[in-house]
């Protein structure tokens, strides 16, 4: 009742879709009936030996068919599992022919009882239902042997009755992925015509479908999680194109920064759910102090390993480094005393710096650049552009960021600051050299009406929504966007650009902008850029400076640009790194002060 249950409704939902099928499905059923006759034909039996390890029977396109989940045939989009079934002939991808997990199969368990080593919770994977499965499985394949120990997954089709509904259409006649079928009737019957070997062989068939398709759930799952634009990938290695232990290896990130933060995610978790927090009250410490609130400062930086000394209540040199060394790796003046914001950060709970570090874990798993030789990298908690060619750091910049203050707007559905920076994705497609600077209205209200008379800004013809007339600034020294500007689609309208105020990236906070990053030695990276792009207006960019006129220079390759918001991360020699909350998107997080007191 189930299987009919749900087939009917697999019909039902993709009803129209059946229209677009009669060819076809004639097609399959003549190539049935016709490889029917032809085992009906023979009265050999193969031989053990001759028997192939992989999948031989057509018995399974039904089965597996029947133990779909619905949802795999909804969408406008083709369920990846569906497309790998059709490319591998309704046969399955980690059960023999024999009706045992395949090598295939092991690895991917090997691999999925150590999600956790990637922080990530084994709970979506349900490896004890799976574990449950196999042994139904195995208890299936003796009952099978006992009858018969020869048998395989063929011989439930030697004496099958012919039927032309055992196999699911083919997706090429199916525009939108949609699949409709009836597999009522279709099933095995065993060589020798017993109705109990009937129904083992109904039943091997039917436990190994719904393991093999939990097991493609598992792997598509983990796939999505490790690198959410390995589709392709993950056919080819359901199919067998690509060998399961490749593709796994390929999941993980070659990001340098990627294994030193899920050990740091473990560490983080593990004090959040086994220790006992100590946190520091009291009045200001530093060398000389002595009492119960030194004891707990040096209680805490040994909980996350920056203190390995006795606790003796009082505040030595050996405690004076050990707060030197968590400051410099919480972004704070490394000055050795225990002021509020040194205190702010003690006092963080292990759970949200867990949550910190979980997050950026993800977003490095997950990041649209993983797989580009050639990229731009942003962290805007960091105030830091790194420029990746071949897979390494090539330039370091200094960046100018969006102010944290500033009222919430709804950009594209999501609330935002109306000045900070929004993370993106994007590739940098041209360098503008002397800009124009294009004044928006909340700016130009911001300036007041006296630009309008201002000779540095010319009025245009156009005006903005507001009725206000458009202004944009003359290139020049003193032009805000500075001599280079960076261009990148986005729904932000947000840019990166020099700045004539230099002086600003002397600061250790700077959200300072209205939005855009401006760039520290933007004419080195512009170079460096037009260089890598093997760009003939790399020579020149002194003429077009002297010009003083805009100079719009195309990249013949453009290059992708990933703006981050990473609270933590780590720095070149593995070291994990806090660099703060600017914008306050971990609420109870410490704001990283300007002051230079700790």
């Amino acid at each position: 009742m189930k299987n009919k249950t749900g087939n009917t409704l697999k019909a039902l939902a993709l009803f129209t879709a059946t229209l677009v099928l009669g060819c076809n499905m004639s097609t399959l059923a003549a190539e049935k009936e016709s490889t029917i006759k032809i085992r009906q034909a023979s009265s050999v039996q193969p031989e053990p030996a001759q028997i192939a390890q992989k999948p031989t029977s057509t018995q399974w396109r039904s089965s597996i068919w029947e133990a779909l989940p619905l949802e795999f045939l909804q969408g406008s989009k083709p369920h990846p599992i569906l497309l790998a079934y059709e490319q591998n002939e309704w046969k399955p991808f980690f059960i023999n022919s024999r009706f045992e997990p395949t090598e295939a199969a092991l690895q991917l368990l090997q691999r999925l009882n150590k999600v956790h080593e990637d922080g990530l919770s084994s709970k979506p994977y349900q490896l004890e239902a799976i574990q449950r499965q196999m042994q139904q499985m195995e208890t299936l394949r003796i009952a099978l042997k006992s009858s018969d120990p020869n048998f395989h997954d063929a011989v439930a089709d030697l004496s099958r009755p012919a039927s032309h509904n055992d196999a699911p259409p083919s997706s090429a006649a199916l525009p939108n992925a949609k699949y409709a079928m009836n597999t009522q009737g279709d099933t095995p019957t065993g060589s020798g015509g017993s109705q109990d070997m009937d129904e083992k062989y109904r039943e091997a068939f039917r436990a190994s479908s719904e393991l093999d398709i939990r097991l493609a759930q598992d792997l598509v799952r983990f796939a999505q999680e490790m690198d959410p634009a390995s589709r392709e990938e993950q056919i080819k290695a359901l199919t067998g194109e690509i060998p399961i232990g490749s593709f796994l290896s390929s999941l993980e990130p070659t990001s340098p920064h990627y294994k030193p933060l899920v050990a740091a995610l473990i560490k983080y978790r593990q004090l959040s759910d086994k220790s006992e927090q100590v946190y520091v009250s009291g009045p200001a410490l530093k060398m000389g102090s002595t009492g119960e609130q030194v004891r707990n400062l040096q209680r805490r930086l040994q909980q996350e390993d920056f203190y390995s000394g006795k606790i003796s209540g009082v505040f030595d040199a050996a405690t004076q480094e050990a707060l030197k060394r968590f400051q410099q790796a919480h972004s704070l003046p490394a000055d050795g005393a225990m002021g509020q914001t040194t205190r702010d950060w003690l006092n963080m709970p292990y759970a949200k710096k867990a949550q910190m570090v979980a997050d950026v874990v993800k977003i490095v798993r997950q990041t649209p650049v993983r797989r580009a030789d050639k990229y731009i990298r942003i962290n805007i908690p960091q105030y830091l552009l790194e420029y990746y060619n071949e897979g390494k750091v090539q330039r370091v910049h200094r960046v100018i960021v969006g102010k944290s203050s500033g009222k919430k707007i709804n950009v594209n559905g999501k609330m935002v600051g109306e000045n900070q920076t929004p993370p993106l994705a994007s590739q940098i497609e041209r360098i503008i050299i002397n800009p124009r600077w294009y004044v928006t209205d909340r700016i130009r209200k911001e300036l007041g009406d006296s630009v309008v008379s201002d000779p540095k800004y010319v009025q245009m013809s156009s005006t903005f929504a507001s009725g206000t007339p458009r202004l944009y600034q003359l290139p020049g020294p003193t032009n805000p966007l500075g001599r280079f500007k960076f261009e990148f689609p986005n729904a932000y309208a947000v840019f990166l650009h020099d700045t004539p105020k230099r002086q600003l990236f002397s600061n250790p906070r700077r959200d300072f902008s209205h939005g855009c990053v401006r760039v520290e030695k933007a004419e080195e990276l512009a170079t460096r850029l037009l260089e890598d792009d093997n760009n003939p207006a790399v020579k020149r960019i002194e003429n077009f400076l002297a010009s003083n006129r805009p100079s719009h220079v195309q990249l013949s390759e453009s290059v992708p640009i990933v703006i981050d918001y990473l609270p933590v991360f780590t720095n070149g020699r593995g070291q994990l790194i806090f660099y703060g909350d600017p914008y306050g998107l971990y609420r109870e997080s410490p704001a990283v002060k300007e002051s230079k007191s700790s």
